[in-house]
């Protein structure tokens, strides 16, 4: 047993907390999927249809960012295709003007998605909430809130936190998104022929705020590596 005592002391363990939304729901803080619909409808309204947004739901968070990858390119791609190819007027140009424009649309469609995030949770305040809890001293914490809830209520140094998805007053870009893969046509058929049409690179074009609003765990996962390998304790 003294061996068992020794031991324990000289390998003294370390807690580690990890929060969630329920942590900041439970301050009162405005940071429920209904508080984003609420903020969202009016700048999101237009994408409704590619995404199925439900902007009268009170489902939970996870809800919006599984939406995200259902992403209906198709139905964003047709909505910006005017090109009749059998038309006597057609020019192949017109085709690299559509892929122009879809990029153009696309990285529009993006950053208002993104921009209209970033700015609701910058608006959260998060000086209303008060401290309910005694933490371990010394503890370490994995938040996947991208508020200051830690280190306004309780105090929290900023460097025994990982904020994973970024942190609301860093100005970092916040991580947010879904986790779905989409198959794509392959490259060649079966007897070795290629795939691709004239409008491949238009519909590519099309499919970007898909790839671009996935959640990039494994990224993620490899800038905090020297965060989880401190944890062994």
């Amino acid at each position: 047993m003294t061996g068992v005592r020794c031991f324990v002391a000289q390998w003294a363990m370390t807690t580690l907390y990890i929060v969630g939304n329920g942590f900041d729901l439970w301050h009162e803080l405005p940071t429920s999927y209904s508080e984003f619909n609420a903020f969202a409808e009016e700048a999101l309204s237009e994408l409704e249809n590619y995404y199925s947004f439900d902007f009268s739901g009170q489902g939970p968070w996870c809800d919006f960012e599984n939406s995200l990858g259902k992403f209906d390119w198709r139905a964003f791609y047709n909505d910006h295709n005017h090109i009749d190819a059998a038309s006597e007027s057609f020019r192949p140009s017109f085709i690299y003007c559509l892929e122009d424009d879809l990029v153009d649309q696309t990285d529009q469609h993006v950053d208002g998605i993104r921009e209209c995030f970033q700015e609701w949770v910058s608006e959260i305040d998060v000086t209303t909430a008060e401290r309910k809890l005694e933490f371990t001293e010394n503890a370490k914490f994995l938040t996947f809130n991208y508020t200051s809830t830690l280190q306004v209520a309780y105090g929290i140094p900023d460097q025994q936190i990982l904020h994973i998805h970024g942190k609301a007053e860093a100005f970092d870009e916040l991580i947010f998104g879904h986790g779905e893969t989409m198959e794509e046509e392959p490259e060649f058929d079966k007897y070795g022929e290629s795939c691709r049409t004239p409008f491949s690179d238009a519909e590519g074009a099309a499919k970007y705020p898909f790839y671009a609003l996935q959640k990039p765990v494994g990224a993620v996962l490899e800038i905090h590596k020297n965060f989880f390998e401190s944890l062994e304790n």
